[in-house]
């Protein structure tokens, strides 16, 4: 491996990242709360981190090195982002801050923060912040690290956005143009919608910013639950479910002229059928325990809750971890699927799940007839033998990942049930858990190790856990090879 290649590209992503830190020292000096310095010293330490590289020849990297700047940009960027936290004493605590950091850019939206709008506005703008910029750079690397490293069908572990029926398009560069311009459209809408709703520019901003980035950080401490707005909330709800459809889809509908054709796409049709069906279950089962007054209680609250699941954005409109068990296990089984591939939903992803029932459905049909061939096939088109066997890795890999993490919280001596759905929230991006981590709670009660060790896998939830492991089997086990 080429250090100074990967030192030069490294450095620069993270220089590049870190420009975004202007805005909010900007802000902080048109609304006077004295922490612009907070932000520019981040800044200043990420130019003299790439200084250096200017020395270094710009040259093509091969796969090893483009996994490596990959993963490293996801550990060291929030390294940087934390210093913000750190030095305006917002977080004083390094592991505190370097959490919240993590959190915000895997856009998990875990928080160790017990009060939240104590924070400077500008200070709570970057952590919004650090979610849409999470967002933006999954998006870019899912839609050109992919072509770059010129990955098959069976190794799209990271986001398989080429998935969409046929290459986008030859040039790579108008792709990831035209992908962020909707990124940043659907950025833009939601704001006005929200302003025109009834909240401050500010608000309003913050929540559109964590509400594409499917995040789920919010400036107030109760989160959404503190607007008390159906409005507001149906118009969060339809800004999570277009943050976690297939961007792809989005620039072949543009590109084609054709609206339509993104209720056409197979991923699309599976998220909103799961929704759907999640809705109405978890609906019912409020209104047959009586949980609201009435039965449009029931529906506005199990709409806002099982789409933030099924999106992995980690909004809450009340504290779902008092609900009924059986919505509670409905909505912890959509956030397991989570949204679609190539966009900034985690999960396992709707077209593995799909791939899942596709097998299961096949071995039922092979026990009852042996010599029966099954094709499996997505979107119309016959899939690989080998995508299916990436796509079983993937699962094994994702639930015996889901089970250690979580094995090793109770160690602290916390509770099962507090242990496993701070596993899996952390590992598909959701965010809030149940018991000691509920919607109304946040990650404190872990201690140092443990939130290092959730750290590691809100990191390897977004990045689909195999470029990590990968890494770790590059700088490990080939080392000790040679």
């Amino acid at each position: 491996m080429r250090f100074c290649a990967v030192y030069k590209t490294l450095s620069g992503i993270l220089l590049a990242l870190s420009t975004f830190l202007v805005l909010p020292a900007i802000y902080s000096l048109f609304v006077g709360d004295g922490c612009w310095r907070d932000f520019l010293l981040p800044l200043v330490f990420s130019l003299l981190l790439f200084l250096p590289s200017l020395r270094c020849q710009s040259k093509d990297l091969n796969l090893r090195e483009a996994l490596v700047i990959v993963t490293c940009v996801w550990f060291l960027f929030p390294a940087v982002s934390s210093l913000v936290y750190i030095l305006g004493a917002h977080i004083s605590d390094p592991i505190n801050a370097y959490f919240e950091s993590v959190s915000g850019f895997t856009t998990t939206g875990a928080t160790i923060l017990n009060d939240i709008e104590n924070l400077p506005p500008s200070i709570l703008l970057w952590r919004s912040l650090t979610q849409w910029l999470g967002g933006l750079g999954f998006i870019v690397f899912s839609f050109s690290l992919l072509p770059f490293i010129r990955v098959s069908y069976h190794l799209v572990k990271f986001e398989s956005a080429r998935l969409v029926e046929e290459r986008l398009t030859p040039s790579v560069a108008d792709v990831v143009k035209t992908v962020l311009g909707i990124y940043l459209f659907l950025t833009l809408l939601e704001v006005l919608i929200l302003r025109f709703l009834g909240l401050d520019w500010f608000q309003a901003l913050n929540h559109a910013l964590t509400t594409v980035s499917t995040g789920g950080f919010s400036p107030k401490n109760e989160g959404i639950k503190a607007f008390d707005s159906f409005g507001v909330e149906v118009v969060i709800s339809l800004f999570m479910l277009l943050g976690s459809v297939n961007l792809a889809v989005y620039y072949k509908s543009w590109k084609e002229r054709k609206p339509l054709k993104f209720f056409s796409y197979f991923e699309t049709k599976s998220l909103l059928i799961l929704t759907f069906t999640g809705v109405i279950i978890a609906t019912l089962d409020l209104w047959k325990n009586n949980f609201y007054p009435t039965l449009l209680e029931d529906f506005r609250y199990a709409l806002f809750q099982v789409v933030s699941a099924v999106t992995t954005t980690g909004f809450a409109s009340d504290d779902f971890s008092k609900y009924p068990p059986f919505v509670v296990s409905v909505m912890f089984f959509l956030t397991l699927i989570g949204g679609s591939a190539g966009s900034t939903a985690g999960g396992i992803k709707q077209f593995r799940f799909i791939l899942l029932l596709q097998v299961l459905r096949g071995e039922v049909k092979k026990t009852l007839h042996p010599r029966l061939v099954v094709k499996y096939s997505l979107g119309g088109k016959t899939v690989d033998v080998n995508l299916m066997h990436g796509v079983l890795s993937f699962v094994f890999v994702y639930a015996v990942t889901l089970f250690a993490f979580a094995t090793l919280l109770t160690i602290g001596g916390h509770d099962l049930v507090t242990s496993f759905s701070a596993s899996i929230s952390c590992l598909t991006s959701f965010g809030p858990g149940l018991g000691q981590v509920g919607p109304m709670d946040n990650f404190n009660t872990f201690s140092d190790w443990q939130k290092l060790l959730l750290t590691l896998e809100m990191i390897m939830g977004r990045l689909e856990i195999l470029p990590v492991v990968s890494i770790f089997y590059l700088l490990v086990f080939e080392r000790l090879k040679g």
